[in-house]
């Protein structure tokens, strides 16, 4: 490239640009950029950028690119203009000119500023809606001059207009165009958005452009890895969040003065929420650097700005059904932006990293508040306390957390028991699924089981563990599980047989018409710890008092459940298929009841294969297809293994068997051997013939 000298590039004489201009006549924009001849000049701008600079020439040369970018928002006009070399020429002034910036080269610095917004606004209009204009800007490193004037001091100090440029460039440019994105996220244009939407900056009028920009950046991966490598960014929207809360509730509901401040900072805080929400649930990088007390505290303080607004009737039609949730995660909010901040803390105080989290004081009493029982019912309250307690779930994820919750705060235990989990009629679903999780861990302290059972926890549990709302009955499953395996196993043994139609024979109910994994496998593992406590009781104080249990066991069919967990879930859970085998070999000893004729009766193919049969084949076909899915169920009907088979499988050890597995069967064959020596006549004839000739050779 041949440069001139000052001397050249400052002689008298109008410029190339200056001539175009003067050549632009009052026609439409088409017409007159083709009258005009854009070409030459473009092409000695090329040639001789320094002489576009130089003080002589820049204001001729800004008032070109002016009239460039207003012409470009037609879009027959931008058609012509991407086949110009007008991409080239601007990309190339534009990084001299931010470089000369940059360099605080203060030599017609205003000058300077005006050429700068105007090739922004030329990058912004040039490509809009048009591929090949931003793939040329990009080319020629536009894109990464974008992101620097982005991260210059020049963009805090006058976000109008230069602000405003250059955020409308990055939208524009990058707007669905991954390559263009990714450049500006290399280069690191996301932190200059968020600083950006500090409610202290004077930024406020191109907040809905600097919104728009940062939503689109960060609809790509890389916008992932820019948050986790720039540890202040993550904390710093948090804080914008929360401050423009604050900066609502100050300025009211009041908009009938025509001021937009309001509407403008709840979509910049739209934005914010939803890229830091889905930030979070990508990454655990991101969700530990918010692993700080005074950031969960601000969590808290958004949660409480989006319960107080009220509730769209658009929102609230979207709500899932409580039944449709899964077991483990959280339960939808009355609105999605409450939904969203609760999910945030969840995912937050869920990081091993916060576990330190639980010996701050100011945070610990800002949960037991929003825990207060005094105002249960409340729709606002009840959030607030859903979003407490999924918070001290996930801190509470140690004993000694577990037991210093109990022991401290006793009156919230009982609060826990007695409102937020047993008050059906006056506390929300959501609430209570929350509650049921907490207390769910706060059981799995050895200290804590007969605490919690004196506090009512375990009849408690019985009763709403009869819900049909999935999520809360998968946790009363766990906790009643939980506390039959220690000190209060009597109490919660007790609680599932109290009354004619009791809890555990509604369980048994539901576990063998289920294909929830949730309810199926946790369900049967309490059936199996009942039967170990109540056949094979090791607490000598306990122990006369669980016996009496068994003839009122003795009614009810253990044994199914048991097969049909072995049979559907053996090879994916070993533990579960350890836990039911040791279950069915106490079972299967129990002198006076009818389980070990169960279990014979069940070693017939015929009678076990239709246990393995999953219920939702059936349940969701349509009924045009119908015939189909029932030939299907009869052919894997035909081909499935029975019990006798997985049976014999696991004494022989075929495949990834446990060698403790191995044991147990050969237990339970030989203890099923024992129980029909006492009484044959009681037996199958054809499980007999099973066990005799298939299964005792190989124990």
């Amino acid at each position: 490239m041949v440069h001139s000298t000052k001397a050249q590039r400052e002689t008298a004489g109008p410029s190339p640009a200056a001539q175009w201009l003067a050549a632009l006549d009052s026609r439409p924009a088409a017409a007159s950029l083709a009258a005009a001849q854009l070409a030459p000049m473009l092409t000695h701008m090329l040639e001789h950028p320094d002489q576009a600079l130089a003080s002589a020439h820049i204001v001729a040369t800004a008032k070109t690119f002016k009239a460039l970018a207003d012409m470009g928002r037609d879009a027959a006009v931008r058609a012509q203009l991407a086949a110009t070399d007008l991409a080239r020429a601007t990309s190339t002034l534009l990084r001299q000119t931010e470089a000369d910036l940059s360099n605080n080269n203060s030599s017609g610095r205003a000058e300077r500023v005006f050429l700068l917004v105007q090739l922004l606004r030329c990058v912004c209009n040039q490509s809009a809606d048009h591929d090949g204009a931003r793939a040329a800007l990009l080319e020629h490193g536009a894109v990464a001059a974008v992101a620097r004037v982005l991260c210059s001091d020049d963009v805090a100090r006058q976000p109008l207009p230069l602000g405003q440029a250059a955020f409308g460039a990055a939208l524009n440019v990058a707007l669905d165009h991954a390559d263009c994105a990714d450049a500006l996220l290399a280069a690191g244009a996301l932190p200059p958005h968020v600083r950006a939407l500090q409610p202290g900056s004077d930024a406020l009028a191109i907040w809905p452009l600097v919104c728009s920009s940062l939503d689109n950046l960060c609809e790509r991966e890389a916008a992932v890895a820019q948050l986790e490598q720039d540890v202040a960014c993550a904390p710093a929207m948090l804080q914008a969040l929360a401050a423009n809360a604050r900066a609502l509730a100050e300025l009211g509901d009041d908009e009938s003065d025509g001021d937009d401040e309001p509407q403008v900072r709840r979509g910049a805080m739209r934005t914010l929420l939803w890229v830091l929400c889905e930030a979070l649930e990508k990454s655990a990088v991101v969700r530990q650097q918010l692993c700080e007390p005074a950031h969960v505290l601000l969590l808290l303080d958004v949660l409480d700005h989006y319960l107080a607004q009220p509730v769209e009737p658009a929102e609230t039609a979207e709500l899932a059904a409580p039944d449709a949730q899964p077991p483990n995660r959280p339960m939808p909010q009355q609105n999605r932006y409450a939904d969203a901040a609760a999910q945030m803390l969840v995912g937050v105080s869920g990081e091993d990293a916060a576990l330190a989290l639980f010996d701050d004081a100011a945070l610990t009493a800002r949960l037991l508040a929003m825990l207060a029982p005094e105002r249960a019912g409340d729709r606002t309250h009840d959030a607030r306390a859903a979003a407490a307690a999924l918070c001290l779930g996930n801190l509470a994820r140690t004993d000694a957390h577990c037991e210093h919750v109990v022991r401290a705060h006793p009156q919230l235990a009982q609060a826990l028991v007695g409102v937020w989990l047993g008050d059906a009629q006056t506390v929300d679903v959501r609430t209570r699924h929350a509650a049921s999780g907490l207390l769910k861990n706060l059981c799995v302290a050895a200290a804590n089981k007969q605490r919690l059972a004196d506090m009512g926890l375990a009849a408690v549990a019985a009763r709403c563990m009869r819900t049909a709302v999935v999520p809360v009955q998968a946790n009363c499953i766990g906790i009643l599980r939980h506390l039959v395996n220690g000190a209060s196993a009597l109490q919660t043994a007790q609680a599932l047989l109290a009354g004619d139609a009791c809890a555990l024979a509604e369980l048994l109910d539901a576990v063998r018409s289920t294909d929830i994994d949730g309810i199926r496998c946790e369900g049967t593992r309490l059936v199996a710890a009942v039967a170990k406590k109540a056949f094979l009781p090791r607490a000598a104080a306990d122990a006369d008092a669980l016996r009496a249990l068994q003839p009122r066991l003795a009614e009810l069919d253990l044994v199914t459940p048991l097969v049909r967990l072995i049979m559907l879930d053996g090879q994916r859970h070993p533990l579960l298929q350890q836990e039911s085998l040791v279950a069915l070999t106490v079972l299967a000893s129990a002198p006076a009841a009818p389980f070990a004729a169960r279990l014979v009766c069940l070693l017939v193919p015929a009678n076990s294969v239709p246990l393995a049969t999953p219920l939702a084949a059936a349940e969701d076909t349509v009924a045009a297809e119908g015939a189909v899915a029932a030939e299907d169920t009869v052919a894997a009907e035909d081909t499935a293994a029975g019990f006798d088979e997985l049976l014999a499988r696991l004494l022989r050890q075929e495949g990834a068997v446990w060698p403790q597995t191995t044991l147990q069967a050969k237990s339970l064959v030989a203890q099923l051997q024992h129980a029909v020596k006492q009484d044959p006549a009681a037996h199958d004839s054809l499980g007999l013939e099973i066990l005799h000739t298939k299964l005792s050779p190989l124990a």
